[in-house]
């Protein structure tokens, strides 16, 4: 396996138009008869499907959403986050993987590129594990499972697990009261100032695009993402040499949710797997768009 350690990157030059691009909603129905909301950036090129990170809506994703990006790119909103169904059962991360195949399906797609972000990641990888029209993952600050024993990394493990184990289940016994102050929070403009403040959020991160996420992500139903938290506790570290196409896991050395050294040792245990450490928080997404969308260019020209 080549190991890429903390890769250098001129974070002043842009290759996109930073204003945000519009997203095309459409539905596809899961193998168990929800409906799933999806959404298509409208371009044309390499398929790529997006696996998103917990809850997360388009604005993660400022550079895919633009058509001209060479990328016809695709994703859903996780089950229960509007406006997809919620399920009338449990779910489990077999669910999110059927999820993210009828996005496939209706698509047509014979062979395409994955990206995971986050939670995403261990949606990523299981796919790529089921289908063999995955060409490669591209995994953004996640780990292919046991995401639990990677969390909160400046805290002792057992500490860490008990305490989003304990926030789980608080979401999920919060009533409207919750969600109605996770909304107002989310319509604050000095959330977004105060997550970059902090540097929970880096400084390159662009204020409208952190804005529109944290928006989009406070608007959800507490309770709901306390259970689609539950199930990502529930899934277990994944067989590794059950992956037989290329890996490149990127890991985000600032990041304060995922241990960026999981990230690392799971790249060494993927049969064809790679890593490069970026210099990032966990939302390298909104502060390096443009290095993920050339990252996804150069892996896709290899692989894809």
């Amino acid at each position: 396996m080549r190991h890429l350690r903390d890769v250098a990157y001129c974070t002043s030059c842009r290759f996109w138009d930073s204003r945000l691009k519009p997203v095309a909603d459409y539905t596809v129905t899961s193998p168990d008869g929800t409906t799933i909301a999806a959404w298509h950036n409208g371009g044309r090129g390499v398929p790529l499907l997006i696996c998103n990170g917990l809850a997360s809506s388009p604005a993660a994703w400022p550079s895919l959403r633009d058509p001209d990006c060479g990328f016809d790119a695709r994703t859903w909103f996780h089950r229960g986050i509007p406006p997809s169904e919620q399920p009338r059962g449990g779910f489990e991360m077999a669910d999110h993987v059927a999820d993210a195949l009828a996005v496939v399906e209706d698509a047509g797609w014979q062979r395409y590129v994955v990206v995971g972000w986050s939670l995403g990641v261990n949606i990523a990888l299981e796919l790529a594990a089921a289908d063999g029209r995955v060409a490669g993952v591209v995994a953004l600050a996640g780990v292919p499972g046991g995401s639990y024993d990677a969390i909160l990394p400046p805290v002792p493990r057992d500490v860490a697990a008990q305490a989003v184990a304990f926030g789980s289940a608080l979401l999920q016994a919060g009533g409207s009261w919750l969600t109605a102050l996770a909304n107002r929070i989310g319509q604050m403009p000095r959330t977004t100032d105060l997550l970059k403040a902090t540097g929970a959020i880096g400084a390159s991160a662009q204020t409208e695009h952190v804005r529109e996420l944290v928006r989009d992500f406070f608007g959800m139903d507490v309770h709901w993402y306390g259970r689609l938290a539950s199930a990502l506790q529930r899934h277990q570290a994944m067989e590794l040499d059950r992956i037989t196409c290329p890996v490149l896991y990127i890991s985000a050395g600032q990041d304060f949710v995922t241990d960026p050294r999981a990230v690392e040792a799971a790249a060494e245990r993927t049969p064809n797997g790679t890593v490069e450490r970026w210099d990032a928080t966990h939302f390298v997404v909104l502060e390096y768009p443009d290095r993920v969308l050339e990252t996804l260019r150069r892996f896709a020209a290899e692989f894809g």
